[in-house]
């Protein structure tokens, strides 16, 4: 019996303390109180700009209810919307940023308590240094290319940014018919599809905050590209190739079909990357582009799917020892998930851009060809063996 009583008092003492321990944390999360009084304004400001944006530092007010600071300000002259920033009342900085070009704004800082009062206005000069989308626009090279326009561009920042290419459709109007979204320090890219007759293209930036550059035009006349005859293509084995396996073999690379099968290296223990392989285009172009195809379905950058190689180009027919000599290096290539998901996890974007074909630039420097010398580094699954689907060609055959 006593030890009965014993628990019950336990018991009701541990309710007891858990009730006090809720109550005491329904204070501890309740807002210190809802008043009118305006907070404190932040103090001694000061203000480090960078490219397209400042960062202001400042000393919070000695309020106990300061929940957060914030600026509002316009990042375009021409037009007038407040943008917005927040920082925590536990910092003691804030970030403006997509200003759409360099010079003075003003930037007001508020100081906000859990009231959702807000401060007087504390009016900060910024001076933004010119935003990435100006310094690229300033970089853009534009030149003729297989097709259509060639783009080559400077990114020092790494900013985030949509490169625009613009002609005339027929209607006389000038629309969007290529955009590279990209955050590379620098490349390029070209606009085709376009026949041979001079035509004006244009190019503008745009940055995140639908800032816009200045649009950048040029009249050019198209080199003549198309698509090589595959019925002209043969394999081409030199002592040295890699040999198919699995009865898939080299030829099923141009019989117009993405599916399986393709061809395929043996994997063999005793032989190191990389490796390689020849073809024969059965004529003399200057290459524009290729479109390679990896294994389809759940193979998408995964197992033998070429993930880096090379490019070897060779005008003769290359030497029988199966040596590198007389061959020239036309590029070198690499596989990209658009992602960036890891391995094993595709995006529909991923399956979507592997399903069109992963196209590849040749340079414009690069020589006439008629011979083709792939050299595989790497597979998706860094093991010592190739497979893939189908391979298109374009240039010029004249």
């Amino acid at each position: 019996m006593k030890n009965t009583k014993i628990a019950l008092t336990l018991l009701w003492f541990a309710g007891l303390t858990a009730l006090f321990s809720c109550a005491d944390l329904d204070e501890i999360r309740k807002p210190l109180g809802t008043d009118s009084v305006k907070p404190g304004m932040v103090s001694n400001i000061s203000v480090t700009n960078f490219p397209g944006g400042a960062t202001i530092t400042y000393s919070i007010p000695n309020d106990e209810d300061l929940e957060y600071v914030l600026a509002t300000y316009t990042i375009n002259k021409d037009k007038p919307s407040l943008s917005e920033a927040k920082a925590s009342h536990f910092n003691n900085k804030i970030t403006v940023e997509g200003f759409s070009d360099a010079g003075d704004f003003e930037v007001k800082l508020y100081s906000v308590d859990r009231s959702s009062n807000k401060s007087e206005p504390v009016i900060v000069k910024v001076a933004p240094q010119a935003p990435p989308l100006r310094t690229v626009h300033k970089s853009l090279q534009l030149g003729v290319d297989f097709g259509g326009l060639n783009v080559v561009f400077d990114n020092p920042a790494e900013a985030k940014l949509a490169i625009v290419v613009i002609t005339k459709d027929n209607n006389g109007d000038f629309i969007p018919v290529e955009t590279l979204y990209t955050q590379s320090k620098n490349g390029s890219f070209a606009a085709r599809g376009f026949d041979t007759l001079s035509r004006d293209f244009g190019v503008y930036v745009r940055d995140r905050w639908n800032n816009y550059s200045d649009t950048t035009f040029k009249n050019v006349k198209p080199l003549f590209e198309k698509e090589l005859e595959k019925s002209r293509f043969r394999e081409y084995p030199l002592p040295t190739d890699e040999e198919s396996g699995y009865g898939w073999t080299m030829p099923y690379l141009w019989d117009e079909k993405h599916t399986e099968p393709g061809f395929h290296t043996i994997p063999l223990s005793n032989r190191e990357m990389p490796i390689h392989f020849t073809f024969d285009l059965g004529v003399t172009a200057k290459l524009s582009r290729f479109k390679l195809w990896q294994r389809e379905g759940d193979w998408f950058y995964k197992h033998g799917n070429p993930r880096k190689w090379t490019m070897w180009g060779s005008e003769k027919a290359p030497n029988t020892d199966g040596s590198f000599t007389g061959w020239t290096k036309l590029m070198d290539c690499e596989s990209v998930k658009p992602s960036g998901s890891p391995y094993g996890v595709n995006t529909g974007d991923d399956i979507a851009y592997m399903s069109a074909g992963e196209e590849f630039v040749f340079p414009l420097s690069a020589p006439r060809v008629r011979y083709i010398r792939m050299q595989i580094f790497q597979n998706w699954s860094d093991t010592k063996f190739v497979h893939f689907t189908e391979i298109s060609f374009w240039g010029d055959t004249k």
